[in-house]
């Protein structure tokens, strides 16, 4: 970037270059429009767009005119030229104005993204420039994980469509497993929840066009199958209906020392009731959706081959088992004239068999450390000539508050191994396992950072993501949220030591029950106290913070209300460390306190999700720190009876 000016773009720019002179955007200036009335229809939303950024940010009021007039200034020209990318485009400014060059309409749009930084940087004198851009990866998007309990309201999804807008990303996700879509075939799977409406995803279809974000439907359809294989009339199309142990491999033994049971989740593949299920299942859902795309997942099929097709999967193989089912998914899905997307953990296992998929599938390699092997995976596919989106992750699920370095390390390395092998797509997941605790803005980083590199990996490795968030996001006055942010997600670097995939231990040990010492065992005093230290410093730097959006006083409560919960957990730690050397002197008041502190951090986490959430979701995202605040009243009855009354 320049250092004259000091602009920081996010994405940066493929080209940008700067020179000397300043254009003063005039008062009464045009937003200037090509005269043919095709292009101009081409590139409205666009135009529309630049006039409300001019609006707000400059509060000038510029109209659109078809075609340059001898008599009218131009503020902005926007210009043709069939010589850009797809996606492409240019933004000159001169002593003539600023004009914005593209190929397509949305590479218009993008163009118009660009210039709204400009602008938030610049005011109304802008610096003689020219940037030339397209994107490394066609396929830009993020998935939002709304089936652990937490489904956002229509208003919250608009709001995040926005960011991704000004964040150039083209592609947005919701996932499904469970009910958080309202089947018409099955109101009784739904029925006593707040699920998305068809009528509520045909408003977000329409919100997300007018953006050039495509809104592909996502339904898992052959594991996480739980919440339908666990109902009576479902439950005969399991592998293994009465559930099962995971392996032991799969599990984290700290968490569970005796083993983790696992209900229902995967489809009994030799059952050709299956096959219609999800076919009513996707009838109900895809109709809804333009996009031509279609993800069904198909992930973590534990069961498979261990339950009722265990002898065909010992002839013929678990591998091919799996790939036989996600060929009549795929027959499903063309019928219904959608391009099949699914995710590549199952097939990447059986690289024999990557060679034998339609070559007109999407393989979505997911991987959510920064030691994910993206480079070999990703090669895998590429020399089978099978299409693929590599898929990071925002790191803040099971976190609480995120995983900063995680985080940057993840993407980083999707991108630049993504690129490398010829990926077409980059897909941002942002999940919300065991209770989805951690609230938006925590994710926000991961979206800025993964939105930048899915654009132009080279010049964004080292992205400015805490500026970005500062200035474009949360318009803080002080400049210091976006750090704030980062630094809160860094506290897991603090924990233990040992290795926790996509967890960190104070979120495990709010989840962990009170006798559970395994967790607890392997956090020292020392490391409890930097903890602490390092969140209470982090904690006295909100109140320097001046936000400025729309959502400023929830953020700030969102931040408090996620700091509370590490606060909690590293006292929860203590407890537990002095329940298994020292029972007998644990002081009762610590207890009392610690419930105390539990009821406040849950009022504030229920006030706080009804904000951006539907109310369907939350008693279950509660679940076990209500069964936690039991374990704490049960403590107190093992103590002296003076003891017993609770504040």
């Amino acid at each position: 970037m320049p250092e004259r000016s000091g602009l920081q773009l996010l994405p940066c720019p493929q080209i940008f270059k700067e020179s000397e002179g300043l254009f003063l955007i005039p008062q009464k200036g045009h937003i200037v429009l090509p005269s043919s009335s095709a292009e101009n229809r081409d590139i409205l939303p666009a135009a529309r767009r630049l006039q409300q950024v001019i609006s707000r940010i400059l509060q000038l009021s510029l109209s659109l005119s078809a075609g340059r007039s001898a008599s009218v200034p131009p503020a902005a020209c926007f210009c043709y030229s069939p010589l850009l990318p797809a996606q492409g485009y240019e933004i000159a400014v001169g002593a003539g104005g600023i004009t914005l060059t593209y190929g397509t309409a949305e590479g218009a749009f993008y163009a118009v993204a660009t210039l709204k930084q400009i602008l938030e940087q610049c005011g109304r004198e802008l610096p003689f420039l020219f940037i030339r851009d397209q994107p490394d990866f066609a396929a830009r998007g993020l998935m939002l994980d709304i089936s652990r309990n937490k489904i956002p309201k229509l208003e919250t999804l608009y709001q995040i469509v926005d960011l991704m807008a000004d964040l150039k990303l083209n592609q947005l996700q919701l996932y499904i497993e469970g009910s958080p879509f309202a089947y018409e075939s099955f109101p009784q799977v739904w029925e006593l929840e707040t699920p998305v409406t068809g009528d509520e995803i045909l408003l977000l279809d329409a919100y997300c066009r007018e953006r050039y974000i495509e809104l592909v439907p996502n339904q898992n359809s052959f594991g996480h199958m739980e919440h339908w294989l666990t109902r009576p009339e479902f439950n005969h199309l399991a592998e293994i209906p009465a559930g099962f142990m995971l392996p032991d491999n799969l599990y984290d033994h700290d968490l569970y020392p005796d083993g983790l049971f696992m209900q229902p989740g995967t489809f009994h593949t030799g059952n050709p009731e299956v096959l219609e299920l999800l076919g009513t299942m996707y009838d109900d859902l895809l109709p809804y959706f333009t996009s031509s795309q279609f993800n069904v997942g198909c992930d973590e099929t534990y069961e498979l081959g261990l339950g009722k097709s265990k002898a065909l999967a010992d002839s013929a193989g678990k591998g091919r088992l799996y790939l036989s089912f996600l060929l009549q998914i795929h027959k499903l899905v063309t019928a219904r004239g959608k391009k099949m997307q699914f995710w590549g953990d199952i097939i990447i296992q059986h690289p024999e068999l990557i060679p034998q998929l339609p070559k007109d599938i999407i393989a979505m390699e997911w991987g959510y450390s920064a030691e994910h092997p993206f480079e070999a995976d990703t090669r895998k596919f590429r020399e089978a000539r099978i299409p693929f989106y590599v898929c990071p992750g925002t790191s803040s699920w099971n976190s609480i508050t995120g995983r900063t370095d995680n985080m940057l390390a993840n993407l980083r390395s999707a991108a630049v191994h993504g690129k490398e092998n010829g990926a077409i797509g980059y897909l941002i997941t942002d999940w919300g396992d065991f209770g989805h605790w951690q609230h938006l803005p925590v994710s926000y980083a991961g979206y800025a950072y993964g939105a930048a590199l899915a654009w132009n990996v080279r010049d964004n490795l080292e992205a400015d993501v805490a500026g970005y968030l500062n200035r474009s996001v949360f318009r803080d006055r002080s400049g210091g949220i976006g750090q704030l942010l980062l630094d809160l997600g860094n506290y897991y670097k603090l924990e233990s030591g040992v290795s926790r995939p996509n967890d960190s231990e104070m979120s495990m040990l709010l989840r962990s029950r009170l006798d559970n010492m395994g967790i607890a065992r392997k956090l020292t005093p020392v490391q409890l106290d930097q903890l602490e230290a390092y969140i209470f410093g982090i904690e006295n730097r909100l109140e320097a913070l001046s936000p400025g959006c729309s959502d400023a006083g929830l953020v700030l409560r969102e931040l408090e209300n996620g700091i509370r919960f590490v606060k909690h957990a590293v006292q929860l730690a203590r407890i537990k460390l002095q329940l298994a050397e020292e029972p007998a002197a644990l002081d009762p008041a610590v207890i009392r306190r610690q419930i105390k502190d539990l009821d406040l951090l849950l009022h504030e986490y229920r006030g706080l999700w009804i904000c951006r959430n539907r109310p369907g979701g939350l008693d279950q995202s509660i679940s076990r720190l209500l069964r936690l605040r039991e374990d704490y009243t049960a403590l107190l009855q093992t103590l002296p009876e003076q003891t017993k009354t609770l504040p």
